[in-house]
């Protein structure tokens, strides 16, 4: 019974460090863009997907060949 309940400890644990950890990243995420600007963030997340090789927009590298 003991065992019961400190497996079921952990777990609420768990959900409430996800939750908490979760509210956490939208807001901070948020008030980052916020701060920062939506068009930095955008430019941010274009030049990672550049990086990642997942750009929508063609190489002008490989057209040059």
């Amino acid at each position: 019974m003991k065992r019961g309940i400190a497996r079921r400890k952990r777990y609420l644990f768990f959900a409430v460090g996800a939750a908490t950890g979760s509210a956490f990243g939208l807001i901070l995420g948020s008030l980052l863009t916020y701060w920062v600007g939506e068009g930095t963030v955008r430019a941010i997340q274009r030049l990672f997907r550049r990086m990642m090789g997942r750009d929508d927009r063609p190489s002008f590298d490989l057209l040059l060949q």
